[in-house]
């Protein structure tokens, strides 16, 4: 890999690839393939998770989608589909059809959510079993998209235990690509944290992707849960930026991920 540019100037580490702690997951909205080229050229060692949304895929050539699976996957970075189009098969009977087309067509990994369609609890555990049998990696995401349907902290809680135990390897907490009024976030997107505190009950909040499409939710979970936070629906235009808060090079995490270590390490007479 090349130098950094202003490689003179010390640098807080971070965990590297394959990271099992740390992930960014990108949503991609549709994003076509040379722009995807482009911004990987840039970017690549910090996006570990890259979820095609929704159902956007099905509105794109397979061989084009492949292509754009081949291309980040050469970049060690696991590919998903979006929860939509898993909901969209399990209301035809087709999830499990799902899964062997997203091998077929590169993937390595595979979203579970009942976010817009009903999917009872242990339906969901039956699909957790199913992609795992194809060695496909699983991430569950809970929470409605709509305020008026989502789930109370205990629900939230106890769904996200179950599919842990189930074998899914994280769960996504919704936050939907707004990042307002569903989940933990509140009408202006702000976290509350007394129910972050209710839904993580007993859960190891490593074992949780944090959707915030927002810098403001960015910095908070960082700053709670510290710089190798798992964090979801991140623009793929904005993982620099997310990559710099994780680092403490911009001014909201600065004094708690740089400054403060680098005091540390020169009184501990390392640095």
């Amino acid at each position: 890999m090349s130098e950094k540019a202003f490689s003179f100037l010390d640098m807080p580490e971070r965990s590297s690839k394959p990271r099992v702690d740390g992930m960014t997951m990108c949503l991609d909205q549709g994003m076509g393939l040379d722009y995807t080229k482009d911004l990987l050229s840039l970017c690549s060692e910090y996006v570990d998770l890259w979820k095609l949304g929704w159902a956007t895929t099905q509105l794109q050539s397979s061989d084009l989608v492949k292509e754009k699976i081949e291309l980040l996957r050469s970049y060690d970075i696991s590919v998903c589909n979006g929860g939509t189009l898993l909901e969209l098969s399990e209301h035809q009977d087709k999830a499990e059809t799902l899964f062997d087309e997203l091998v077929n067509l590169g993937c390595d990994s595979t979203e579970i959510s009942s976010g817009s369609l009903n999917i009872d609890s242990d339906r969901v555990v039956d699909l957790i079993q199913s992609a795992k049998s194809r060695d496909l990696r699983v991430f569950c995401e809970v929470g409605k998209k709509l305020p008026e349907k989502d789930f109370s902290s205990q629900e939230y809680n106890r769904l996200m235990k179950k599919y842990l135990d189930a074998g899914a390897e994280k769960v996504i907490l919704e936050a939907r690509e707004s990042g307002v009024s569903v989940g933990v976030m509140d009408d202006e997107g702000k976290p509350q944290e007394f129910k972050l505190k209710e839904i993580l009950d007993e859960i190891d909040p490593s074992k949780v992707i944090f959707e915030s499409p927002r810098k403001s939710q960015q910095v908070f979970f960082l700053k709670k849960f510290g710089p190798e936070t798992n964090l979801g629906n991140i623009h793929p235009t904005d993982v620099i930026s997310v990559e710099t808060l994780r680092r403490g090079l911009r001014g909201d995490t600065m004094d708690d991920f740089f400054v403060i270590v680098d005091r540390h390490l020169k009184k501990q007479g390392r640095k």
